[in-house]
């Protein structure tokens, strides 16, 4: 029975790195973004405001998820 208690672990672990890594992509993602907003026009700049926006509000729900898995250990 213990052994069974290994893999859940470990797969526990494993989703909280993927779910830190998948925020850390998205953090780089919307800093280029912001970085390359001053290139665009403005068509383009409105277009990158609101992925950002979109991209901030799925960073949130990421750490919420995080901090649920990690609650649950």
């Amino acid at each position: 029975m213990t052994g069974s208690k290994y893999p859940h672990q470990s797969e526990h672990s494993s989703k909280i790195d993927k779910l830190r890594e998948i925020v850390r992509n998205t953090e780089d993602n919307f800093k280029e973004t912001e970085f390359s907003k001053e290139f665009a026009d403005a068509n383009q700049q409105a277009m990158m405001r609101q992925k950002n926006a979109r991209r901030e509000q799925s960073i949130e729900a990421l750490k919420e998820e995080i901090k649920e898995e990690i609650d649950k250990k």
